[in-house]
């Protein structure tokens, strides 16, 4: 095998400017750019037309926490199956990321690991677990899907009044008969797999189950994955992430962070409000 086609799946928001520069250091003769802008974001005007750019039809009213992320998710995954092109790797990437390797690695690194899917798995005995299944095993408003200060207040009450943040008083049935998975919604996983998920959620009710949850988009995909034939083509993720400042969001990367960067095994970056000139030489 000497190329691997890849369909980079774009979820984004905001900046053009940025998404534009990422497409850019990411195009190469065998890949495809699919995007999927918020319904709420008035960018898609100002993002680069290329042959090889596509924005989905139908954009979604994303929000944060809410069924709707994998709304948007599933709406890039059909788009891939409906074009009819052939690709080895769907991989889901933010308009705030940017390659810290370059093309040529990526294709190599993709040749060398062929067949595996590169998504996040955490496992059932590390800490957060407990508080991530809580989030699948207790029925949640869809209301309490935000950001918000309020919101978040709410929710914390609505735990404690459920068990706590760790134990749920109410157990949901499990409709699904599945284990509960967890991870990062960024994630490459190959054709056949994409293939598979879909046909899972065309046939079960996935989506009815998730839509009470919290943080669909961190556990909707491992589930059906880590359910599935493809559990045990499972290596770890490709997106390098620091949470070291221990907010509810990722640290904004920067040029203080060059040497961790250029120094890491993963293959993209986020979260990047702007890209220095010394960091996309990483891409090079």
């Amino acid at each position: 095998m000497s190329e691997v086609r890849i369909a980079y799946l774009i979820l984004a928001h905001k900046n053009p400017k940025a998404i534009n520069e990422m497409i850019d250091a990411l195009d190469y003769p065998s890949v495809d750019f699919y995007l999927h802008i918020d319904k709420k974001s008035n960018i898609i005007g100002d993002i680069n037309k290329k042959t090889n750019v596509y924005f989905t039809s139908n954009r979604i009213d994303a929000k944060w926490g809410h069924i709707s992320l994998v709304e948007s998710m599933l709406e890039l995954l059909k788009n891939v199956r409906e074009s009819k092109r052939e690709y080895d790797y769907v991989w889901f990437i933010s308009g705030q990321d940017y390659p810290i390797k370059s093309n040529e690695f990526i294709q190599n690194f993709f040749v060398q690991n062929f067949g595996y899917n590169f998504i996040e798995i955490i496992p059932k005995e590390d800490e957060r677990y407990r508080r991530y299944l809580k989030r699948n095993q207790t029925w949640y408003p869809t209301w309490g899907a935000s950001p918000k200060f309020i919101m978040r207040v709410l929710r914390k009450i609505y735990n404690y009044m459920t068990g706590g943040m760790t134990r749920s008083l109410f157990k949901r049935k499990n409709i699904l008969g599945v284990d509960w998975f967890f991870g990062s919604q960024w994630f490459a996983i190959t054709y056949e797999t994409m293939t598979y998920v879909l046909d899972e959620v065309d046939s079960k009710p996935y989506l009815k189950y998730f839509k009470n949850c919290i943080c669909p988009d961190e556990s909707f995909f491992q589930t059906i994955i880590g359910n599935s034939q493809y559990a045990d083509k499972i290596k770890d993720y490709l997106t390098y992430v620091d949470w070291s400042e221990g907010k509810k969001n990722p640290k904004i990367l920067s040029l203080e962070d060059y040497e961790q960067l250029k120094s890491s095994d993963k293959l993209i970056a986020r979260k990047f409000n702007e890209v220095n000139d010394k960091i996309a030489e990483l891409a090079k």
